[in-house]
This record gives structure tokens, C-alpha cells and sequence, in this order.
């Protein structure tokens, strides 16, 4: 083990639904899916994977994506907005957050049950799925999950509907959160409908819920970045034949907020912007699967269609005075608006082997279509006007000289992509002497996208133009295809010491598809870029064991790997703003992830959990501009070194079916950068965070009522950075963590 993989840390699977484990002094077991072939307990499974349970969540008022990061250090999340975020898993990372750039391809796959649902920078916060667990598969998941879990995969399991029984719950909470911040509310209700005994069930949940904002625009004395989340599911199961079971869903979700963000040389929480900001997100999830038992095998059919349309509308007021007025006040109030319509439909078929024999395995075959139509400008109000007297072009007009998409636009453009992609996969396992399991698999892929952009506007007219000459009336256009396949394939090998100990190996390879780059003018950049870049891939080496202690009284489990990312995909901003992406260099990985759960009596158990993660350029990336250049062992970035977790549950027994249950956690992250290194520019510290939740609730037979705080010490505050580059803008965009929140949380059911 080289010097850079050292670390202790002491990890969890976090069973804190004490309703269920409360009166056994044992750890329950703990079944997950993510190998394909069924059930399986947690602890058999030879790869590194941790399970959330939803109350972990719930009982702090939370349920999003960083409530979940929180919780497991091997990841690290930014986030901008609601539904603005970019999820890192191992340090597999080159890049933060570009809402306009639609060839970044994600590195963790984001599924709901068996629906792929990943978005790069924009994965869906859903706070309605009714979840029964989180699966959490850390290190690439190619084999079985394709190209987007090149890094790991998020499994958000959802509570099927139960056939016989009518029962639901209603959840209200209201809180007050701290600094510039109010009321926050939402509504959580739950409904199981049995239609047809032992034949048709429904499952119906709704959420409605509103965050006030945090973050004061001093511009007009509000805070601009509250968020409201109206969200619906319903869910039937439909058992068709004594073989046959259906399962159908659809999920429905609209948001509104705005952006978290202020200005690191103004008062803390605080920003300064002449139009609203805003975050907007409508997304709608169709689900139908089919289980069949065919004897010999199960066959799954997993159909799924998502649409969805987002909005992301950031000032751009320093930006527009400064390149285009010389920086000369006053400023000019200006949009950076982007808009994505995404539409995908998915198909997965697999053949699972039955329970029972040394041989398991599951094979299958994926398909998966999917349009995304960028639209971007930047409306301006009285730009033409400005512009007119300032470069001495009397009766200027944006649409009319520049092909805007409207007058006071200085920049209009659109970017679509079609793509398509299909995959044979199989992988199985056999017994040796009821102690050895062997595993192999293989994906074989082939994936093409097509690609065409228009650019307008007088920022977007480039083709032909000059620094000393920034004006061309030619539009910029580009039509590129990009066409990638190939085969991953994944090893591994577990021993059984005995039923509570096990030893495993595995090799896995990761791939992530190619792209096409947007033109970049050369006359105006002085910079020749690539019309396409091809796929990255990677090998991760793991070795780990698993344990169960004490009379399943002590769970403990450790994880050691090695990554090696070879023609990574990197991201080159240059200064006239334009961008694209090359494949060059390595970068290595290589971390510790050691986890544990202790269950100290009846009423207490504690968790604790740790990572060390260094992942850095084994070799100076040349990328043909001396300032992008990334030098030898250079941090990437977005990624801290450690991370950790602790939880502690006790509960009190009162008398007859009463209890009272306190909860805590602390999360810690440690700092990261957002860029390789500071001769590369755009490098700026996210620094490190530290958030203490608790909760204390009181239970008695269908009913409980809890107080709960996140974040008490405000010990997290920045999740992302944008380095400022503009002499007249108040410092760097800080993305702000919502700070000290408290409040009561009740719960009925029925």
C-alpha cells in the first residue's frame, strides 16, 4: 500500500429505524438488490455498499441529495440550487458544475428502482418516492449499470404497493432556519389501497413543501433562493397471473427556488443582483415492470420514460459590463438563462437465475434512446440602446444585426443532442466447496450521439472575428456525430472464513462514453479544438472483508482500492470564455473506506463511519495551453481527502407502547479545491464542513412527534465555489449550505 492510502475510519450501515430493531439487541439483517440476481443479505456481498434507511433521513425533515451525501463519506456533493448539483464518488472527478454544457457526461448513476434517472449537474431531488432503502455502490458499476456508473451507482428503492391491507401515514413539519432565513413547511402523505385482494394494490404519496430562503439580495432587501416542491407518486402492483407480477409507476415533480449563492466580499449570506435568480425543474417518471417466473429463471422487463424540462437563470450583470461596456457602471442588468428539455426512453430485459445451487447468475440486454434540447441566451434590457452608443452603431438591434432570438439579447444558442445506446451484459457466480464464490461478467456497448448547435447574438457571431474585432454577423454552427463501443468486463473473488466472516478481491472495469465539443473560433481564441473526444475508461482494484461480530451484535467492514483512469475526458475553459474537452493524461485513485454499526443493548447502537480518498494526475496533462496545463500530482479536484460520519440512536422505553427515541449525527468533510492546481486559474477552496443534526421523538402506538435541529453549529456553510475573474464583481460566487435550522416534526398512522 503506497503512502498515500493510510487511514483508519470506522463506518456504518445506518439501521436507525428503531421501531424495528429497537427491542432486539441484535443488528437486523440488511437485504439490498444491486447484484441483479435478488435479494441478498448486505454482508455477503463482496463490494463496498452502503444502505440508508429512510428514516435516517425523514426524522430530521430532510430527504434530498445532500441528506444522503451526509451520511456516506465515500461521496462529495455540490450544489447550486434545487436540482443543481454534481455527485463525486472515490475522487472521480475533473470538473464542477457548467448548466450549459451538455457533453459531461455523469460518472455516478442515479437509479430509481429500475429507472436511470442521472443527469451530470442536474440530478432530480425528489423528496416523494416513499422509500423502503438507499443503495449506495461505491467504485464502478459498469458490468451491470453501464456507462453512467463509472464512479458508483445511488439506488433509491421505493416501498412496493401490499395487496390485502389499507394503511398510510401523514407526516407535517415546520421549521425555522437561521441567518437571513424563515419558515420552511411540507406535507408528506401516504396512502396504501388494496383494490383486489391478493390481485391489484395502489400506493399513493404526496408532497408538498416550501423552504424559505437563507441567502439576502441587498439589492432589494429579499432573500431571492426559497424553494417549492410539489411532488406526487402512485403506484400499483398487479399480480396477473400466479407468475406473472406487474409492477407500474408514475412520479411527478415541479420546483421552483432559486440560487444559492453570495459573494465572498460581501456580509456572510449575502449577494447583490439586479434581476431574480432562479431554478426551475418539471420532471415526469414512467415506470412499468414485469416479473415473470419462466422455471428454469425469472425474466424482468424494465420499460421507463422520462421527461423533463429545467430552467436555471443566473445574473450575469458583471459579466455583460465588464466584456462588452469595458467594466464603465453603471451596471447592466442581465439574465444568463438555460433551458433543458430532456426526454429519454430506457429498456432493460434480464433472465435471473433461482435461489438455490452453486450457480448464480443474470444476463440481459439494455436499450436506451434520449433527445436533450439546450436553449440559452442572455436578455438584456436596454442592451441595444447602450450598445448603440457606446460602439457608435446608431439603430442597433440584437435580432435584427445579430440573429438574437430577440432584441436586448446579446447571446442566443441552442445545442441538441440525439443519442442512442444499446448493451448485451451477463455476470455469474459459482460455489466452490460452499466457501468460495467466483465471479465474472461482461458488458458489451455500443453507444452514438449526434450532435448540432447554432450560436447567435453578437457574443454568439464569433466565427469569423478578432479580439481587436469581436463582431462577426455570421452565426456559428456545428453539426458533429461521436460513436463509441466496446466491452467491460469485472472480476471477483470472496471467501467465506465462516457464516460471519468474509474475504473478497475484485477487478471491475469503468467506461464513460464519448462526445461531441462545440466550435471554438479560432480567430477569436487564437485556440484549435477538437470536433469530437472519445470515451475514458478505468480499472478498479478492491480488496476488502466483511464482518459480523459479537452475536450480530457488531457489524464491521473494510475496503481498500485501486483506480486507474486512463484518457480522461478534460475540460479546458479558455479565456475568451469558450470551452471544450480533450482527452488527455491519467489519474490515479486510491482510498480506504472501513465501516461499522455497534449495537450496545436493546435501546443503543452507534455508527461510525470514515474514508481517505487520494486522487491525483499521475502525470503532467498537456493540453495544448500552457495555463490548462495539469501538472504531475496534482489533487483533482471537488474531492476531499477525509470524510466522516458518526450516528448515535437510544431509546427510552416509557410505559405501555410509548418510547422516546434521541438521535444524532456529525458529518465531516474535509476541504477540496475547484480546479487542479492555482497556475491553472479558476482555483479557488471549498473549505471543509462539519454538520451536527439531532432529534429527540416521542412515540406512543401510531403516533409520534419530534423536535429536530440540522447543521446547529452552522459548521457547513459553502458547498461550491465559483472563482471570480472580474475586476468589478464583488469576489468569488460562494454556494451556500442552508445554515442552522430547528423545528417539529409530526407523524400519524393509520
Amino acid at each position: 500500500m503506497t503512502k498515500h492510502v493510510m487511514a483508519l475510519a470506522i463506518a456504518g450501515v445506518f439501521v436507525s429505524a428503531q421501531a424495528q430493531d429497537g427491542a432486539s439487541d441484535k443488528i437486523e439483517k440488511v437485504e439490498v438488490t444491486a447484484t441483479r440476481t435478488g435479494a441478498v443479505d448486505v454482508q455477503q456481498v463482496p463490494a463496498a455498499i452502503t444502505v440508508i434507511k429512510p428514516d435516517s433521513l425523514t426524522k430530521y425533515g430532510q430527504g434530498n441529495l445532500n441528506d444522503i451525501a451526509s451520511l456516506v463519506p465515500a461521496i462529495a456533493l455540490q450544489e447550486q440550487g434545487a436540482g443543481v448539483n454534481n455527485i463525486t464518488i472515490r475522487g472521480l472527478v475533473v470538473r464542477g458544475i457548467v448548466p450549459s454544457e451538455v457533453q459531461d457526461a455523469s460518472l455516478v448513476a442515479v437509479y430509481i428502482d429500475e429507472m436511470p434517472v442521472t443527469l451530470k449537474s442536474g440530478n432530480p431531488d425528489l423528496k416523494v418516492l416513499d422509500l423502503e432503502r438507499i443503495e449506495v455502490l461505491q467504485g464502478p458499476q459498469g458490468t451491470l449499470y453501464g456507462a453512467g456508473a463509472m464512479a458508483g451507482t445511488v439506488r433509491q428503492i421505493t416501498q412496493k404497493p401490499e395487496f390485502n391491507d389499507f394503511f398510510g401515514s401523514v407526516e407535517a413539519v415546520r421549521s425555522q432556519t437561521s441567518k437571513f432565513g424563515g419558515s420552511n413547511y411540507n406535507l408528506r402523505g401516504t396512502v396504501n389501497v388494496p383494490v383486489k385482494d391478493h390481485v391489484l394494490a395502489l400506493r399513493l404519496t404526496g408532497y408538498t413543501g416550501n423552504d424559505s430562503g437563507y441567502v439576502l439580495n441587498q439589492a432589494n432587501g429579499k432573500t431571492d433562493n426559497d424553494t417549492s416542491t410539489n411532488q406526487g407518486r402512485i403506484a400499483a402492483r398487479l399480480r396477473a397471473t400466479p407468475d406473472l407480477l406487474v409492477d407500474a409507476s408514475v412520479t411527478a415533480s415541479n420546483i421552483k427556488g432559486g440560487i444559492n449563492d453570495a459573494y465572498s466580499q460581501l456580509a456572510p449570506y449575502t449577494t447583490t443582483t439586479l434581476i431574480q435568480q432562479a431554478s426551475k425543474d418539471s420532471l415526469q417518471l414512467y415506470n412499468l415492470t414485469l416479473n415473470y417466473d419462466a422455471g428454469v429463471a425469472n425474466l424482468v422487463s424494465s420499460s421507463s420514460y422520462l421527461h423533463r424540462d429545467t430552467l436555471y437563470l443566473n445574473s450575469g450583470q458583471y459579466k455583460a459590463t465588464a466584456f462588452i461596456f469595458g467594466g464603465q457602471l453603471p451596471l447592466i442588468a442581465s439574465s444568463y438563462v438555460i433551458g433543458n428539455k430532456i426526454t429519454n426512453f430506457a429498456q432493460e430485459f434480464r433472465l435471473q437465475s433461482k435461489a438455490g445451487g452453486p450457480l448464480k447468475w443474470t444476463a440481459g440486454a439494455f436499450y436506451t434512446q434520449g433527445k436533450r434540447d439546450l436553449r440559452q441566451d442572455q436578455p438584456t434590457p436596454g442592451f441595444d440602446a447602450r450598445f448603440a452608443i457606446a460602439k457608435n452603431f446608431p439603430g442597433y438591434n440584437s435580432h435584427l444585426n445579430d440573429n438574437a432570438f430577440t432584441a436586448d439579447d446579446y447571446f442566443s444558442g441552442t445545442q441538441n443532442i440525439d443519442s442512442k445506446e444499446a448493451a448485451l451484459f451477463a455476470e455469474a457466480t459459482y460455489t466452490v466447496w460452499d466457501k468460495l464464490d467466483l465471479t465474472a461478467g461482461l458488458r458489451l456497448f455500443r453507444g452514438t450521439q449526434d450532435f448540432d448547435l447554432k450560436f447567435s447574438g453578437l457574443f454568439g457571431n464569433l466565427i469569423n472575428s478578432t479580439p481587436s474585432k469581436p463582431q462577426s454577423s455570421i452565426p456559428e454552427t456545428s453539426n458533429s456525430s461521436e460513436t463509441s463501443k466496446g466491452a467491460n468486463p469485472r472480476f471477483a473473488a470472496a471467501y467465506r472464513l465462516d457464516e460471519d466472516h468474509t474475504v473478497y478481491a475484485s477487478a471491475g472495469k469503468g467506461f464513460r462514453y464519448g462526445g461531441n465539443n462545440q466550435p471554438v473560433p479560432f480567430d477569436f481564441c487564437g485556440q484549435n479544438a477538437p470536433s469530437t473526444f472519445a470515451p475514458d475508461s478505468l480499472w478498479n482494484f478492491e480488496a476488502g472483508s466483511k464482518n459480523t461480530l459479537f452475536d450480530r451484535r457488531v457489524t464491521f467492514n473494510a475496503s481498500a482500492y485501486l483506480i486507474k483512469w486512463k484518457d480522461v475526458q478534460v475540460f479546458n475553459k479558455l479565456p475568451c470564455t469558450y470551452y471544450f474537452t480533450q482527452n488527455a493524461g491519467k489519474i490515479r485513485s486510491e482510498g480506504v473506506e472501513l465501516e461499522s454499526f455497534f449495537k450496545l443493548s436493546r435501546q443503543a447502537s452507534v455508527g461510525l463511519s470514515a474514508t481517505f480518498n487520494h486522487a491525483y494526475a499521475t502525470e503532467t496533462v498537456v493540453t495544448g495551453i500552457a495555463a490548462q496545463n495539469i501538472p504531475e500530482d496534482a489533487r483533482v479536484p471537488y474531492s476531499p481527502k477525509f470524510a466522516a460520519t458518526a450516528v448515535a440512536n437510544y431509546v427510552i422505553p416509557l410505559a405501555g407502547a410509548e418510547e422516546i427515541a434521541l438521535s444524532a449525527s456529525y458529518a465531516h468533510r474535509g476541504e477540496s479545491f475547484t480546479n487542479f492546481a492555482a497556475s491553472q486559474g479558476s482555483y479557488s477552496r471549498i473549505p471543509s464542513s462539519h454538520t451536527l443534526n439531532a432529534t429527540a421523538i416521542y412515540k406512543v402506538g401510531l403516533y409520534e412527534i419530534g423536535l429536530f435541529g440540522t447543521n446547529l453549529t452552522n459548521g457547513a456553510k459553502i458547498s461550491d465555489v465559483t472563482t471570480n475573474t472580474i475586476a468589478i464583481q464583488p469576489g468569488d460566487n460562494l454556494y451556500m449550505i442552508r445554515p442552522r435550522t430547528v423545528g417539529v416534526r409530526v407523524k400519524a398512522r393509520f
